[in-house]
């Protein structure tokens, strides 16, 4: 088969687990007799500016090279210009802000959660606070409630007012109820209606004040929300808002009102996204368009980048099936555009790394199949690994050791595997944590036992893993994980995020790792493996046999073949 792989960049020493995944799987087909071309950009990073808009290098040469019998095509990045730049990220932040702000979002979210006991402070809330007496959240001029569950018949609020005034609460299609407040003395409010699955729930003040010696303007302080449900009270949590409900919501709720909101947007805002995101490339686009033709097959990478789009255009021009891997992040709202549902709904394949995120894209419409990355084994199985060198070099000696690898940003869940070490500390074990990876987020890393060791050799890495006593990666946004399959290859037990559905796709809870929730979990099972090594090696064990057994190259890229078959037959 003559393949083309569209991609924002590639190359051998390029960080990041899709990409290396992505280079590993194109060599292998290359290898098979395919003839692969890739058409990439000349960038080995991308920068995210304190703007949130991409800046791009062109660090490596232009034009064509082979690696490994794949023909590699590169061309400049044309970077957006800072002023502009600057003022489309304010405008589409603004955007999103009033989205989220708008009865059109509290009514999907509503509709999506029905059934669901659920809840979000949406909207219009300031941060929970703690009082002496219990928590308190205050809320703005207007506040958005959304909650789901089964045989909602009621609401019932305790409210503290700043002033003398009133409240008015409206519950959505159901009624609005106004009540008199007392300055300094809290108030339950019940409102009762007909039952229901869901409800979103607006909170209404005149007017909005600023205490004394505080920026905010407030309207009413809530102590207390609980629905009756079944002629039961249920109990709300107040910390519960929009970013919480992102990183820990039923996924497939999650799912449905981005992508609903992403589909309202004009045309305009998601040719704005691409701009910000990048990569483009003028010469990227023209070659791509002009050569589309000469393919069987069209691959593209990933999102949230613009050349899904780009591949998608060729495509569909050149009349080719276009096989997609997104490598997508169910819980970021960044990869849910219209313009990347567009590419997705349309591609022949949409490679899905894990049956769990399989299950979510399916729901979604794209017609999706299973392979993800592989492994070499022979490198993980050398006799030259030696985890003793890798204790001995830093000077841990026999202290327990946590081992984190990735690139090193905050979305990677580096900080949460610092707040766990803490825990574990506190308790008296005397643990370290070994950060490994490139730094792109360039903050400091400090506290006792943390220890950041940048980007190692190969050879070190594997030593890193060998030595480790548990992996942990509390990473909220991951396609696959990587880094879990090496860890299991040495024979080493992982903590994984129970909210990443890449995590939840590999991990079997508690036979080879364990799925935590918070600092506290991941600290509780950690203690649990470092003082139980017979349980930590037996789980590690399990962990190396089923990556031994299911993700050799040879296999994978056999499965990929079949399924590349066919949707050539179908096209």
């Amino acid at each position: 088969m003559r393949i083309m792989l569209v991609t924002y960049r590639y190359g051998r020493d390029i960080a990041g687990g899709g990409e290396r995944y992505l280079r590993e799987l194109m060599i292998r087909l290359a290898g098979r007799g395919h003839q692969v071309e890739v058409y990439t950009t000349r960038s080995r990073q991308m920068i995210l500016s304190p703007f949130n808009y991409l800046v791009w290098d062109n660090f490596l040469p232009p034009g064509g090279e082979e690696d490994q019998g794949v023909v590699i095509n590169r061309f400049k990045v044309n970077n957006p210009r800072p002023r502009r730049a600057r003022r489309m990220m304010r405008g589409l932040n603004t955007l999103q802000e009033k989205e989220r702000d708008s009865l059109d979002f509290a009514s999907l979210m509503a509709e999506t959660m029905s059934g669901i006991r659920e809840n979000c402070f949406l909207s219009g809330w300031h941060r929970l606070e703690r009082w002496e007496d219990g928590p308190a959240r205050w809320t703005q001029k207007l506040a958005k409630l959304v909650v789901g569950g089964k045989d909602i018949s009621g609401l019932i609020l305790e409210a503290y007012s700043y002033l003398d005034g009133d409240l008015l609460v409206e519950v959505l299609d159901k009624g609005s109820w106004e009540f008199e407040l007392e300055k300094g003395k809290p108030r339950e409010l019940g409102l009762d209606f007909a039952p229901c699955d869901s409800a979103a729930v607006a909170l209404l003040v005149p007017r909005a004040v600023r205490p004394q010696e505080d920026a905010r303007e407030v309207g009413v302080a809530v102590r207390r929300v609980a629905v009756v449900e079944g002629g039961v009270e249920r109990e709300l949590d107040l910390g519960r808002g929009w970013t919480e409900f992102l990183d820990s919501g039923p996924e497939e709720v999650v799912g449905k009102v981005l992508w609903g909101t992403a589909e309202r947007r004009p045309r305009r805002i998601s040719r704005r996204h691409e701009y910000l995101m990048g990569p483009r490339s003028t010469r990227l686009e023209k070659e791509v368009m002009a050569a589309a033709h000469r393919f069987d097959l069209v691959f593209v990478s990933m999102v949230p980048m613009s050349t899904m789009g780009l591949a998608w255009k060729a495509a569909n021009r050149a009349g080719k099936p276009l096989v997609a891997f997104p490598l997508f992040h169910t819980r970021d709202p960044n990869h849910y555009w219209a313009h990347f549902k567009e590419t997705l709904e349309n591609a022949a394949g949409v490679e899905a790394n894990t049956e769990v995120i399989a299950d979510l894209m399916a729901e979604w419409g794209f017609k999706t199949f299973v392979v993800g990355p592989g492994y070499d084994l022979e490198e993980f199985s050398s006799p030259h690994i030696d985890g003793g060198r890798f204790r001995r070099e830093f000077g841990f000696g026999d202290q327990p050791i946590l081992l984190w690898v990735a690139r090193k940003n905050v979305y990677k869940g580096y900080r949460e595997a610092i707040a766990a070490l803490r825990i574990i500390r506190e308790s008296g074990c005397p643990a370290v944590l070994a950060i490994v990876g490139p730094d792109e987020d360039y903050l400091p890393v400090s506290g006792e036992g943390v220890y950041y060791l940048g980007s190692l050799p190969r050879g070190m890495l594997l030593d890193a893993y060998d030595a480790c006593d548990v992996f942990i990666f509390p990473s909220l946004h991951e396609s696959f994980c990587m880094v879990f399959g090496e860890a299991w290859l040495r024979g080493k037990p992982v903590l994984g995020n129970a909210y990443c559905a890449a995590a939840r796709g590999l991990i079997g809870h508690g036979k080879d790792g364990y799925l935590c929730t918070d600092a506290g979990d991941y600290a509780r099972r950690a203690l649990e493996l470092i003082d139980n090594p017979g349980k930590a090696r037996e789980m590690g064990e399990r962990g190396r046999l089923k990556v031994v057994e299911t993700r050799g190259w040879e296999h994978l890229v056999e499965e990929l073949e079949k399924k590349l078959a066919e949707i050539v037959d179908r096209s």
